[in-house]
């Protein structure tokens, strides 16, 4: 009976696939080899060989049109894995070693005259303060012209989904929504300005409430704009912020800029206040390890310095609660340097971390070169990327981590592509790690025009 929303979700699909004008298909098969520790007593945790495979695939049929609706489409995509060795302890199912989930199973059309858009079945909303909530419900986008601006009011509600068809229970799902019910909407003002593409002014209140079963998980409301003015050129300013009605304090708040001064320079600045807590559902167990609140601020540049060479500086300054009392400082750079000509590509970053409780000094190289085809076959790539890490304070005895990657990938005939990549390094956590990674995508589109 857990399964009944997947199977229904492609009844419904393939139904509708011979009425379509265009049916997009993406199937990815995916084989890892890698350790997993297992702590069992003792000093060091075991390590156990995991081998878990993977299928991915994603159905897309569109451009269907009915007598009551146009732009119809219809979207199913989901997954299921098999471990072949030991079980994975982020399987995701109390026993057994198969699992599977159903990610998107929808229909969308348009009605009176495209002004309504209704959705209906298992989706994601990202829409104001619902973030990327995903539910079985319905979702409702209606547009109202008014001379110069449009009026968007988007409505939702359904019951948060739960993972690998579980539990849809706050207690246990690992959704961060997690509940029974959830429900909300966002009220949305665009003002277009003469000028370049998105240039306007987008004003946006929404609320998103959710339920498990009588006790309430998520109470908030919320508020976000977009400004790109007329009168700066390359200039765009974003804002967001959350209220949690139930804990009456402000959840999240943020304030973004770009701006590309010159043709080469390229500028942001941004303020982030976060208060992990409150991004959790209110009886998830997570939300006792969550830090109380912590400020970001800072900004960055990105100079083209040639055709082909450009570099960049990133900063941000943390303020968070101490450990006992007052504000910790502490700082976040990165320093970039890349280079790309032709088929090849490479570059370097340096990054530092000062945090409350440890830091780092890191540093990255990576390379990627295209080799052009091979016989009768598609183009080829190999790829290599190095990370190593200093930290300022010792994990479990160790000083740092270094893990490398090496990857390369082959273009295969009529839509399929492979890629085979290895990792290996030493870390904190493990003296000695490995996993092996094949991948095998297939990605095709099919149109078809009926004539009548």
């Amino acid at each position: 009976m857990r399964k009944t929303p997947l199977l229904a979700a492609f009844v419904l699909l393939a139904s509708s696939v011979a009425r379509a004008e265009t049916v997009e298909v993406s199937s990815t098969t995916l084989l890892t080899v890698g350790q997993q520790p297992r702590y069992r007593g003792g000093a060091k945790p075991d390590l156990d060989t995991v081998s878990p495979a993977y299928e991915i695939l994603s159905v897309t049929a569109r451009d269907i049109q009915y007598a009551f609706a146009s732009d119809v489409k219809f979207v199913v995509s989901g997954w299921g894995a098999k471990d072949l060795a030991k079980r994975r302890w982020d399987a995701g199912t109390e026993s057994g070693t198969f699992s599977a989930d159903l990610t998107t199973g929808y229909v969308e059309g348009r009605l009176f005259r495209r002004y309504v858009t209704v959705r209906l079945g298992r989706q994601l909303v990202a829409t104001g303060v619902a973030r990327m909530l995903q539910l079985d419900g319905g979702q409702v986008i209606v547009l109202v012209p008014l001379g110069g601006a449009d009026l968007v009011l988007n409505t939702w509600a359904g019951s948060p989904t739960s993972q690998r068809f579980q539990t849809r229970s706050g207690e246990k799902s690992w959704n961060p929504a997690g509940g029974t019910f959830a429900y909300g909407g966002r009220l949305g003002v665009t003002v277009p300005w003469n000028g370049l593409a998105g240039r306007g002014l987008e004003l946006g209140a929404s609320a998103n409430l959710v339920q498990d079963g009588s006790d309430p998980v998520r109470r908030e409301v919320g508020a976000d704009f977009r400004l790109q003015p007329a009168v700066v050129r390359n200039l765009t300013l974003a804002g967001f912020g959350t209220w949690s009605l139930y804990d009456q304090r402000l959840g999240e708040a943020s304030l973004a800029a770009t701006w590309t001064a010159r043709p080469k320079l390229h500028l942001t600045a941004d303020w982030r206040f976060v208060e992990p807590g409150l991004l959790l559902a209110r009886n998830s167990i997570l939300s006792v390890f969550s830090a109380s609140t912590w400020n970001e601020l800072g900004g960055g540049f990105r100079y083209d310095l040639s055709k082909n060479v450009d570099a960049g500086v990133d900063y941000h300054l943390r303020l968070e609660p101490g450990e006992t009392s007052g504000t910790h400082t502490g700082h976040d750079a990165v320093a970039h340097l890349a280079w790309s000509r032709g088929s090849s590509t490479a570059g370097a970053e340096v990054s530092y971390l000062a945090g409350l409780v440890n830091g780092y000094t890191g540093a990255r190289v990576f390379a990627r070169r295209e080799l052009g085809k091979v016989g009768a076959l598609g183009s080829t790539f190999v790829a290599a990327d190095v990370l190593g890490q200093a930290f300022q304070k010792k994990v479990n005895g160790e000083s740092g981590a270094v893990t490398g990657t090496l990857s390369a990938g082959l273009d295969l005939p009529h839509g399929f592509s492979a890629v085979v990549s290895g990792r290996a390094g030493m870390t904190p956590f493990l003296e000695q790690t490995f996993d092996v990674m094949a991948k095998l995508a297939y990605n095709q589109t099919y149109r078809s025009t009926e004539v009548r």
